[in-house]
């Protein structure tokens, strides 16, 4: 709970600043209302009023006449200490009473108590800020005279019976001036009252303050946007396998490691003349290593040397050539020399055409 002190000199523009407080969400407590509750018939503060001034001050209602009562003080400083000394006790009372039955009633809530003699009754103490509305004493004459049908010596006289607008700023915790229009009084009420709940109001639990006062609550929300992240990061490994699934198939064919763009032609022969029987070592070497400029060199020298010997030489030369090719030979007959030449002639054939052209 937080209490602001509203105050100014008379036809200085409080109630109209108290207007707009409660416009943005205070409560106000009208002491000058209260201070009519304070003298009402039947409480202690009726019968020590009217002892006082005088039962001429009892209206045909029963009620204190305000105006009655107000010719008798105003304008006569011994009389108005008198009023003062008997009502103000009873406002401060009363003042007590409402605060704390909002108190009860709302949730941290901000009060303005309104009113006129806030300074001069010492009431200060029970606010937390003191605001006081300044108004230039011409503007306050020609007001009092428009409003309350008084001559000018009448309002002066009621000016002049209050604390002074210098004497008022120095006590004063928040100034607002009130020497235009209305439309200014408003905006320059609206100001201090931002910040004023800067200054009072409590932030969130949790929340963060930011250079320009304004408040992060929640920072941590973003925090959930990481697993669609990872799901990303995931989606690149499945789409990797998946290739790596797809280019298996391809390289079924050859038992061989040999690449692609070698093997293709090497693969489909053996398809048509379905040999079961293995290739010998040095045909093998060359997949083996993925040496495509050897596997060339090695085709190239096969149609040299079929050029030079005849069919019965290279029948004849095979069984020499196959103590080298045992440790290969191992999982397959020893009748392979023949099948694996027969694919190196096909191969050659075309070269040693190209060299008869």
């Amino acid at each position: 709970m937080t209490v602001i002190g509203l105050t100014g000199g008379i036809a200085a523009g409080k109630s109209t600043a108290a207007d707009v407080l409660r416009e943005f969400g205070a409560t106000v407590i009208d002491a000058d209302r209260l201070g009519h509750r304070s003298y009402e018939p039947g409480t202690p503060g009726f019968q020590k009023v009217v002892n006082a001034f005088g039962h001429d001050i009892v209206g045909k209602d029963g009620n204190i006449d305000r105006r009655v009562l107000g010719g008798k003080v105003f304008g006569a400083p011994g009389q108005l200490e008198r009023l003062n000394a008997i009502v103000w006790p009873e406002i401060r009372a009363l003042i007590k009473d409402e605060v704390k039955q909002i108190r009860a009633q709302e949730d941290n809530p901000v009060i303005v108590l309104e009113a006129a003699v806030l300074l001069e009754a010492e009431w200060q103490d029970l606010c937390d800020e003191v605001w006081v509305v300044l108004t230039p004493v011409k503007t306050a004459v020609a007001r009092l005279k428009e409003r309350n049908n008084l001559a000018e010596d009448a309002a002066m006289a009621r000016i002049n019976a209050q604390m002074t607008n210098k004497e008022r700023a120095a006590m004063a915790d928040v100034k607002i001036e009130n020497d235009s229009t209305e439309e200014q009084l408003r905006a320059r009420v609206e100001r201090a009252w931002k910040s004023f709940m800067s200054r009072h109001r409590p932030k969130a639990k949790g929340a963060k303050a930011t250079k320009t006062g304004s408040v992060k609550a929640e920072a941590a929300k973003p925090a959930p946007k990481s697993p669609p992240a990872n799901a990303a990061a995931k989606a690149p490994a499945k789409a990797t396998t998946t290739r790596a699934a797809a280019a298996k198939p391809a390289a079924k064919p050859t038992r061989a490691t040999a690449p692609k763009a070698t093997t293709a032609k090497a693969a489909s022969k053996p398809k048509a003349v379905a040999p079961k029987k293995a290739a010998p070592k040095t045909a093998a070497k060359p997949a083996a290593k993925q040496a495509p400029k050897a596997v060339k060199t090695a085709s190239k020298a096969a149609p040299k040397a079929a050029a030079k010997s005849s069919p019965r030489a290279s029948v004849a030369k095979a069984p020499a050539k196959a103590p080298a090719a045992k440790p290969a030979a191992k999982s397959t007959p020893a009748k392979t020399s023949k099948a694996a030449a027969k694919p190196a002639a096909k191969s050659t054939s075309k070269p040693a055409g190209a060299r008869s052209k």
